[in-house]
């Protein structure tokens, strides 16, 4: 086992009296060659959990184990044998993405460095052509790219993306998630931190959904799944000036921007589908797609209504 977090609580003063809990006895494993999706809102807890398996935080309760050792005992032991992609654009300055990455492999493995690996990750991730552009002069996407290779190009047992994807172009996007796969390939343990549902669901082999300091359910996808096997969802794109009513039998909803999630009983497709067909003739929607459920709606269902813990 490469991970193991035991009933980790961690709460955080507020105004007066009040304490956030954010993390709630939180209690999950992650095995050798594993890609643990962490799944959660903004303030669900997702980046006070990572800092304290890098030992940046110390827990109030419970304690972390990484490759059989407590951190709180040997926080240096942990940040060498994690690496770390932050969500927060990592600054290049003039340095150009092969500088930087080179820079930090040699900082991680020192001699054992091999410079063909920046080639390798640049070739896989076709970026060639920014390879040698200074930093100051790159797009986010790219930036977030060299970030990412950044984290992997010396990658200790344990490899923490946080929002890997976020401005990065459909393309290599693809790519993207390949490379990480292939990472595992060696034993390689990965946390993806992310609040993109449906991306994770495609790559992970266990997920954990992240809300309110809690962690509502953990398993594989078609074990979080299970829990809504019998829904179909409908997704539909709203008109900007629509003011829509959705249908007596819709089940949990979630309003993202113009897009519309809800779920529906099977036995209701028909009238659903004549629902949205009326509601496209009125104008109060662009299109939509029905398809069975995801871990998105899982996610919607488990989070919806629910306010992060205090005390």
């Amino acid at each position: 086992m490469i991970l193991d977090v035991k009933g980790v609580t961690k709460k955080f003063s507020g105004k007066g009296k009040s304490r956030t809990v954010a993390n709630d006895n939180l209690t999950f494993q992650i095995e050798a060659g594993e890609i643990f999706g962490l799944l959660g809102q903004n303030g669900a807890g997702k980046t006070t959990i990572v800092n304290q398996i890098l030992g940046l935080l110390t827990p109030d309760e419970g304690d972390i184990h990484l490759l059989g050792k407590s951190v709180i005992g040997s926080t240096t032991r942990a940040r060498a044998l994690c690496s770390v992609q932050p969500q927060s654009q990592v600054p290049l300055g003039f340095l150009t993405p092969k500088q930087a990455v080179t820079l930090m492999g040699k900082m991680r493995a020192g001699g054992r460095f091999d410079p063909k690996r920046v080639d390798m990750l640049f070739e896989a991730l076709d970026m060639g052509k920014w390879a040698n552009k200074e930093g100051e002069k790159l797009s986010g996407g790219v930036r977030r790219l060299t970030a990412f290779c950044m984290a992997v190009a010396a990658p200790g047992k344990l490899v923490i993306l946080d929002e890997p994807t976020n401005d990065i172009d459909p393309v290599r996007r693809r790519y993207l998630w390949q490379v990480i796969r292939e990472l595992t390939n060696d034993g390689t343990s990965i946390i993806l931190v992310t609040h993109n549902v449906v991306e994770a669901e495609k790559t992970v082999d266990r997920v954990g959904i992240l809300h309110g300091g809690q962690l509502l359910a953990q398993g594989t996808p078609s074990e979080i799944k299970s829990s809504v096997s019998n829904r179909m969802r409908m997704e539909i794109s709203l008109d900007k000036d629509s003011k829509l009513e959705l249908p007596k039998w819709a089940l949990s909803s979630h309003l993202r921007g113009s897009r519309m999630l809800f779920s529906i009983d099977p036995e209701q497709v028909d009238a659903t589908i004549k629902w949205a067909s009326d509601q496209i003739k009125n104008g109060a929607i662009i299109d939509y797609g029905l398809s069975p459920a995801t871990i998105e709606d899982v996610y919607v269902e488990l989070t919806s209504g629910k306010e992060l813990s205090q005390v």
